[in-house]
């Protein structure tokens, strides 16, 4: 079924929450919740989204004068306000500008958790299917396979160890919610990174704005790191510009079906879209683990925001531009080795255990206990594939 922001208010599924401003707007469709507890771009919240803030810096309507604007725009079904943490009440301005655009405001009382709010929306919320995958699309994937698998072989044959071979499925998650431009933007950038870090590529646009990827590595454990680091590109895409995708992967064995491969990239594909992601990249090997990953996000969405390590952090690198949450992501996701993390992010020894010690300072996290190292990882995961 689908929720308005009028049935939240008639069913009373809140208590306390109250429509102030641009009622003529509560019919609007919730098709998701976005929490930005430092309301900093509207960039990164999507059309039909419903914004859940504590409204930290909304009273300086001096900086935030475009902000509902611009949520309007880009076309989100309301904004839930907070008052009592950071703002005693709700800034006229936002008011005023909310009217005029019909653009639901609702405040939240300070006793009702982000959490609880997150549990009721989530079991509330149904997403309408995607698209299957078409035998008319999967036959122009086969026929690629097909056509420039003799091109991979020959050339791993000519390696001194066989590599290891992969095919990738591309779609996009929200395809109709963004400009063109921004698509082919994003397409080109993922397209470009997939191609420079992979020994042989071929790649080629299918229908719908999907896309299908055969390329190598050295090692399957190499192809891994490599598609460890494409997820975190796909998170920064969404932040920068608002387009999610999911990747779909298998590994060719010599002995197999190209079919097969393709079958598994789907399946990969339907575990993200199964467990709600709003975007990220799936093995076909790793499919049991999102699926509990999945579990986790639905049973204890509140994880990301309980992190206040990451929280921290989070706050930081939006205030002040840095990026020591990348920084930690690419060190925990090298096992804490400090040789391939500075080799990864291009940075010298010193300046990672610079960084590191930053993080450790600005958040309080221990780095060298194991429990706070796993925590944060599998935060980080949470963040990377479900939040915004």
């Amino acid at each position: 079924m689908s929720i308005t922001i009028q049935d939240l208010l008639q069913q009373k599924i809140f208590p306390g929450v109250a429509v102030v401003a641009g009622s003529r707007g509560i019919r609007n469709e919730i098709l998701w919740i976005n929490i930005m507890e430092i309301p900093d771009t509207p960039k990164t919240v999507q059309p039909g989204e419903l914004l859940l803030t504590t409204g930290y810096g909304l009273d300086n309507e001096c900086l935030y004068k475009d902000f509902i604007p611009e949520l309007a725009k880009r076309g989100v079904c309301g904004i839930a306000i907070q008052a009592g943490y950071y703002i005693d009440a709700i800034p006229p301005y936002i008011l005023d500008q909310a009217d005029e655009l019909d653009f639901p405001v609702l405040l939240v009382p300070k006793k009702l958790t982000f959490s609880e709010f997150l549990h009721t929306m989530i079991r509330m919320i149904d997403h309408k299917p995607k698209r299957d995958w078409t035998d008319a699309i999967l036959e122009q994937a086969h026929a690629l396979l097909l056509s420039s698998l003799p091109d991979v072989l020959n050339k791993s044959a000519t390696e001194e160890e066989q590599q290891s071979i992969q095919v990738l499925l591309l779609e996009p998650v929200n395809y109709t919610q963004a400009e063109a431009a921004v698509w082919q933007k994003c397409q080109m950038e993922i397209w470009s990174f997939i191609q420079a870090n992979s020994s042989f590529f071929v790649g080629e646009k299918l229908s719908q704005n999907r896309c299908v990827f055969l390329i190598s590595h050295p090692t399957l454990s190499s192809f891994l790191s490599m598609f460890y680091r494409l997820s975190i590109k796909f998170t920064l895409l969404s932040e920068d510009f608002g387009a999610n995708y999911y990747l779909g992967a298998e590994e060719l064995r010599r002995d197999a079906s190209p079919l097969a491969a393709i079958s598994h990239a789907v399946e990969a594909l339907a575990t993200l879209q199964l467990i709600k992601a709003r975007r990220g990249v799936c093995f076909y090997g790793h499919i049991e683990f999102l699926k509990i990953f999945g579990q986790i996000h639905r049973k204890e969405s509140s994880i990301v925001l309980d992190n206040q390590h990451l929280q921290i952090l989070l706050n930081y690198d939006r205030v002040n531009r840095t990026n020591y949450v990348q920084t930690l992501r690419v060190y925990l996701s090298n096992n804490c080795n400090m040789t391939q993390t500075a080799r990864q992010l291009f940075l010298h020894r010193h300046t990672l255990i610079n960084r590191l010690e930053k993080i450790e300072e600005i958040s309080d996290l221990r780095l060298d206990d194991y429990y706070s190292r796993l925590h944060m990882s599998i935060s980080l995961l949470l963040h990377d594939y479900f939040v915004y």
